[in-house]
């Protein structure tokens, strides 16, 4: 295989991949949820204040404003979803 072809990964293994990220999923949201169900008031209010406070630190940028690139990487996501068996 030559350095600039991608590499094929065999079916069998793409399948166990695929469900060991939706695991791996499963099991990090489970841990956000106890860590924010554990969070005191004060801390929970520390940290939105923190996430305010980050848009003040983006630069203006015209650019940004009309395309972020968010919808297209939807969209991308959408296609490849489509593409994996359930």
């Amino acid at each position: 295989m030559r350095a600039t072809e991608p590499s094929v990964i065999d079916k069998s293994i793409q399948k166990h991949l695929i469900v060991q990220w939706r695991e791996t999923g499963r099991v990090l949201a489970k841990i956000r949820w106890a860590e924010l169900a554990a969070m005191r008031d004060e801390d929970s209010r520390l940290a939105a204040l923190d996430i305010l406070n980050l848009a003040g630190t983006l630069t203006d940028d015209p650019q940004r404003e009309r395309h972020s690139g968010m919808v297209e990487m939807q969209r991308l996501f959408s296609v490849l979803r489509a593409r994996i068996p359930a």
